[in-house]
Parts: C-alpha cells; structure tokens; sequence
C-alpha cells in the first residue's frame, strides 16, 4: 500500500455524509409512499401521508445529525451506527405521537400503514447504512481509501495500539511511524499529510501533551488521546460527558437516555407478547402442580433486583419446600426436594414463565443477568470481587452466562466467578442485537440443559 491511496475517497467524505442524508430522507418519504400504494387509502388523506412523510424526514436528519450518525464511521462499529439510527427513529416515533395528540389528526391515518412504515423504516436505514459501511471496510481492506497514523507515547503503549489497530485492517488506516520526541512528531507531520496522531501517554506529561495539541492544531491531523487503562485491558471503562467535561467511566451501566427507552420498549412490547402467548400454558401448568403435589401454586423468593434492592420473583414451584431464609441450598441432581412435575419445569425452564409478569411490572428484564437467592449473594459477595456489579442493571429471566452453558447449580466458586465474568460482559457490551441474540439462544437451545436441575 502506499499513502497516496488514500486521496480516492477522502476528497468526498463531505459529499459522502450528504448522499447519505438525501438516501435517509428518500427512504423515510418512500418506503410511506409505497405502504399507501400497497394498502389502499382514501385519496383526500393522501396529502396527509406526504406530509408526514416529509415531517418525519426533517425530524430525523436533525436528531440523527445531533447524534453523530452522519459523522465518519471508520472508527465506530456497525452496531453503535444502528443504535444509534434507532434510537433517533424512537423518538421521532415519540415527537410524531405528541404532535398527533396536540393536532387530534391520528383519526386520518391508517393504524395498519403506520404501523408498518414505523416498524420497517429504521431497518430499511439500518440496511442502507450497513451496504454503505461494508462496501468502504471492502475497499479499505484492499488499499484503498486509506488513513495514515502517527503514534506518540512510549514504546510498550505504542506496541499495544499498532496491534489492535493491525487487527481491524477495515477501518484502513496505515502506520507511518512511532515517536517519544515531540519535535519528531511536529517534523513527521510536517513532511507529509498525517490523518491521524494517537497520543498514548498524555496522562504521564499534561505538559508535554498540552504542547503537543498546541502544536497540533496547526496541522490538519485528527488528534485522539488514548487512555492506559483502554490499552492495557485492566477495566471495562468507557467515555462520558459532564456538561462539556469528558470523563472515563469505570463499571457503569449501559442504560442511560435513548438507550434506556429502547431497554424498557424492549421489556414491554416482548415481555407483553410473551405473557399473553404463554398464558394458556402458564394456566394448564398451574392446574398441574396444584394437582401434582401440596402447597401453593406459584414459588417467591426474595432476591436481589436493580441497586441490590429486594424484589419477589415469581416461579411455578417445583419443590416440596418453599427455602427463602438465611441458608437456601441449592438444587442438585436427584434432590429429593424436587417434586416429580418440578424436576421437568426446571429441566425446560418452564417454571420461570411467571418471572414475564415481573418483567411487566418493571423489576425484571427479559434479558439481563440471573438474579440469585438473597441469602447466596450475601455469601458471594464476600467472595468474588465485582460481584455486586450485575447488580447495576435489573435481572434477567435469561442471560449471556445462561445461553453460554452456565445454568443450574454452582457447586464450585469457579463456576459462579464464571457466571458473573459472563454478567459482566454482558453489561459492558450490551445492546439490543445481544439482547435480541440471547433471546434467539435461549429458544434454540436455552430451554434444556444438563446442569438444570
């Protein structure tokens, strides 16, 4: 490869971000335009869909613009680019709704062809966006339109970042050299066009980096400082803002804003589906228990729900006891506790339908990590270090530790410190595709399991 390489797109990365706002807001006005050709409707409301249409497209560009989703993505994920798509096509669905209330026009529209145009269109954007995404990690992987990067910082940090840039050769960028000199860096920059300047090492010399930003600013090189704690993998940590103050978070949660929404939306409308499409089931196996064994149909256990706060969760009981003190031994193989219809609810799950009603009132998710008795948290919390952690987000009926094989019994603290690196994973990495994948998971093969006892 060579740099010159890399003037065959960057000329037209301006132009770039606006076809894609023109194809964003085509697709928002069209794909309306092609619901009212496919479900008939009266002509005199064919204006009304128009300007909706028209409406919703300027709403978006001006939401997607104020969350980046135009900027370029040569350093960002196509799943942070389809969050955050649909996280502004979510609140322009929230604006359209205030704006139907306050002008009572709903009464003209179709709920069928507004239905369908809300629930396709971001996926028409995400599709449009992910052609235009892969189709430049294509050229780039092949040399073309490339980016050039300098790397400023000691030796052993510099190392560290060419390695994890080597191991994303899509985002095309070409290391032209390392340097702890700033008078090399200022000569390299100088010498030739440099795209990019990773600063590794600012939080050892704030003077050194302060200068060195300064010296910057009369280049045309994108400046990024990258933390030590990014590159040495020792946390989880991420980036916030305070007001215009950028802060790196460690062990926080993913659920802030827009994403929060798409969290409790996510709760609601499946958790909704799921409930009504089980409920026939969930009565025939509450008829079955009740005739299987003595005591009460349903099962609640205090544990430990979002900030560690105390919540009952519901099962199907499944033992002849009803263990929620101090001490809760834990379900084995051929435990005699187990009635004989239990031992089949817990093997395929089925016991935890209730939990969807836990879900609808809001101290559960769908998808998060397994909440586990009051009295084994107060033992495990004393052991693993993070443990308190999963706690961070509301408890799952499923979860990444769960799909990945980690059910039923922890005899060992192994198998338990396992779970929560799963937990944590989860909740470090989270988004509504992963929600969504473990889901599928849990429905594939998440229902049976030999460690479910």
């Amino acid at each position: 490869m060579n740099t010159t390489a890399s003037g065959h797109i960057r000329q037209f990365s301006s132009e770039l971000a606006s076809i894609n706002r023109v194809l964003d807001a085509l697709l928002i006005w069209l794909s309306l335009k092609v619901l009212c050709q496919i479900f008939p409707i009266d002509p005199k409301q064919a204006n009304l869909y128009q300007y909706l249409g028209v409406i919703s497209a300027v709403l978006y560009l001006l939401l997607a613009n104020t969350r980046s989703v135009y900027r370029s993505a040569r350093l960002e994920s196509y799943l942070q680019i389809a969050q955050k798509i649909i996280s502004s096509w979510v609140i322009v669905i929230f604006l359209l709704i205030a704006l139907a209330f306050l002008t009572k026009s709903s009464s003209g529209f179709s709920r069928l062809i507004i239905g369908c145009w809300l629930f396709f269109t971001p996926a028409l954007l995400i599709s449009e966006r992910v052609f235009i995404y892969f189709s430049l990690r294509l050229l780039r992987s092949q040399g073309s339109n490339i980016r050039s990067y300098i790397i400023f910082g000691n030796q052993e940090n510099g190392k560290l970042l060419q390695q994890k840039i080597a191991q994303t050769p899509w985002t095309g960028l070409l290391h032209i050299g390392s340097t702890e000199n700033y008078e090399g860096l200022i000569n390299r920059i100088n010498e030739k066009h440099i795209d990019y300047v990773f600063i590794t090492n600012a939080e050892n010399n704030l003077e050194l980096t302060r200068k060195m930003i300064a010296g910057l600013s009369d280049s045309t090189a994108s400046v990024y400082i990258v933390p030590q704690l990014f590159l040495q993998n020792t946390f989880d940590a991420g980036w916030v803002t305070l007001g215009n103050t950028p802060m790196i978070t460690v062990n926080d949660h993913p659920f802030y804003g827009s994403y929060w929404l798409l969290k409790k939306l996510e709760d609601l409308v499946l958790g909704g589906i799921i409930f009504l499409l089980t409920l026939p089931l969930m009565i025939l196996i509450g008829v079955a228990v009740k005739l299987n064994s003595s005591g009460p149909i349903l099962f609640k256990q205090r544990r430990y729900g979002l900030n560690g706060e105390v919540i009952q969760v519901l099962k199907f009981r499944t033992m002849k006891t009803l263990d929620d003190g101090a001490v809760v031994v834990q379900a084995s193989k051929d435990d005699p506790r187990i009635t004989s219809l239990g031992r089949f609810l817990r093997r395929t799950s089925l016991d935890e339908l209730p939990q969807f009603w836990n879900v609808l009132q809001g101290s559960m998710s769908i998808v998060g990590p397994r909440p586990h008795a009051v009295a084994h948290n107060e033992e495990y919390r004393q052991l693993i270090e993070g443990y308190m952690l999963r706690h961070k987000v509301k408890p799952g009926i499923t979860g990444w530790a769960q799909v990945n094989g980690l059910r039923g019994e922890t005899e060992t603290l192994d198998k338990m410190k396992a779970r929560i690196d799963y937990d944590l994973y989860y909740i470090n990495h989270w988004s509504i595709w992963l929600d969504l994948k473990i889901i599928f998971m849990t429905i594939l093969n998440g229902f049976t399991g030999k460690s479910a006892y």
